[in-house]
Formats: C-alpha cells, structure tokens, sequence
C-alpha cells in the first residue's frame, strides 16, 4: 500500500500549532521512556556508511551467486556477527586451568 502524492503534500502541508489540548508528561512517564530498538530489536536500524574497499574475486562471485541483489547486504551480516562475537567478553579468554596448576 502506498500514499498518493497528492494525500502527501495534504500530511506535508499540515500544521497544527494549537496543542494545548496535549498534557504534559510527567517526570516519571519521561523517565520511562526507552529508545524504540530498546523495547523491540526489530526497530534497530543502524547508520549505513558508504565505503569503497577491495574485496577477492571469487569472495565476491561467492555472494552473488543467488543473484546480484543482496549480497552487501550478506557481507554486512557476516561482518556483524565477527564484530559481535569479538566484542562479546568470553572472546579471547583462555579456558580456566586452575585445577592443572594445584597439582
């Protein structure tokens, strides 16, 4: 479903100043205010930055292979997971060998 042009310029063009008939929100109601993508992940949508990098051929060929549309979008992903999983605090960590040392 999509909006004419013409009811867009109507939204566009709307104003109303008098909002005296909008209470106040209270401090408490103000401080229960979280971000949308706090409340539902679903609404996270993060900054997009265009870049220009080199990227192996055949990688390249690999993530185009369902088709050409897509496949930055596969890339993105795959970088987002490795990120997450580097910043995550078990990365890295040796594994716990205090019972080998007391022997």
């Amino acid at each position: 479903m999509s909006i004419s042009k013409k009811r867009l310029k109507e939204i566009q063009a709307f104003k109303d100043d008098d909002v005296s008939d909008i209470p106040e929100m209270t401090e408490e109601q103000l401080s229960d205010l979280k971000p949308s993508h706090l409340r539902n992940p679903d609404n996270y949508r993060p900054v997009k930055k265009k870049i220009c990098m080199y990227i192996d051929a055949d990688v390249l060929e690999w993530y185009k292979l369902d088709g050409k549309r897509g496949y930055q979008t596969k890339m993105n992903q795959v970088l987002r997971q490795n990120m997450l999983h580097e910043s995550s605090p078990a990365y890295g960590k040796a594994k716990d060998t205090s019972d080998d040392k007391k022997q």
